[in-house]
């Protein structure tokens, strides 16, 4: 009887942490972990447990942590582009901020309405290559790589209009927008207290945000246990469902 698993496997990386994780059955995980805390410490450990025929699988979803992913919202190009010209729009953008780092990157983009700007987002390419050939070595067909953002949006509201913190360990990421459209994008390092700072946060990027947003904001964590929403500032906030009891890359892995 073969051992292939028709589910896909879910892999999370951090850093410092991988985790594996059958979605279907979720007492099945596995933490692997490092002193170091770039992508590419994460792949000797990952080649050496997906050896185990217990992790045999059809597909992979690889959600990788903010820390690993770098964005970008470029101006709103006022008309359609073709795919190669929003490809060069989204690399400009983060060449500007970046600089010639973009070069050694992958660039994925997201397309909005032409009056809403394009959302970049790009991870160094050899760590994406070599995850790549590592999952094919493994005998995964079918592999996804995305940012834990993409998955943990899906349990915004979905006439979503306002502000979006997503906190992981080490990481705030927040997102503005409205219409169905992302309209600000940032990124900070934080430390344990984040939570107590957001209504600074939100203000500071209000004020550099391109339209105005409502004062609304949804609080998500992933790994980083319960915060206490703010009781201060003038935003309405809300707190999105998260495991309070999950922690690190074994929590991306279940978002």
């Amino acid at each position: 009887m073969s051992r292939w698993s028709a589910d896909p496997l879910r892999i999370a990386l951090a850093p410092g942490e991988a985790a594996l994780l059958r979605p279907r059955d979720r007492s099945v995980s596995r933490v692997l972990t490092t002193d170091e805390c770039s992508p590419v410490s994460l792949l000797p450990l990952l080649d050496e447990a997906l050896a185990d025929p217990d992790w045999r699988s059809r597909g992979a979803e690889v959600v990788l942590s903010q820390h690993f992913v770098r964005h970008v919202l470029t101006p709103p190009p006022g008309t359609a582009l073709s795919q190669a010209e929003e490809r060069a729009l989204v690399t400009a953008g983060l060449r500007e901020i970046y600089g010639d780092a973009v070069d050694q990157w992958n660039v994925q983009v997201l397309s909005q309405p032409p009056q809403a700007g394009l959302v970049g987002a790009a991870v160094d390419a050899a760590f994406a290559q070599q995850l790549d050939a590592l999952l094919a070595r493994h005998g995964f067909r079918h592999t996804t790589i995305r940012p834990l953002a993409s998955f943990a949006a899906r349990r915004l509201p979905r006439k979503f209009a306002g502000w979006w913190a997503l906190g992981e360990p080490g990481w705030l990421s927040l997102f503005g927008g409205s219409g169905g459209m992302w309209q600000h994008l940032a990124g900070v390092p934080v430390g344990d207290g984040w939570a107590d700072a957001l209504p600074d946060l939100i203000e500071r990027e209000a004020g550099v945000a391109a339209l105005a947003l409502p004062p609304a904001v949804w609080v998500q964590t992933v790994g980083a246990g319960s915060v206490s929403l703010p009781a201060t500032g003038n935003e309405r906030w809300e707190m999105l469902p998260c495991d309070a009891e999950a922690r690190g890359a074994l929590a991306l892995a279940g978002i």
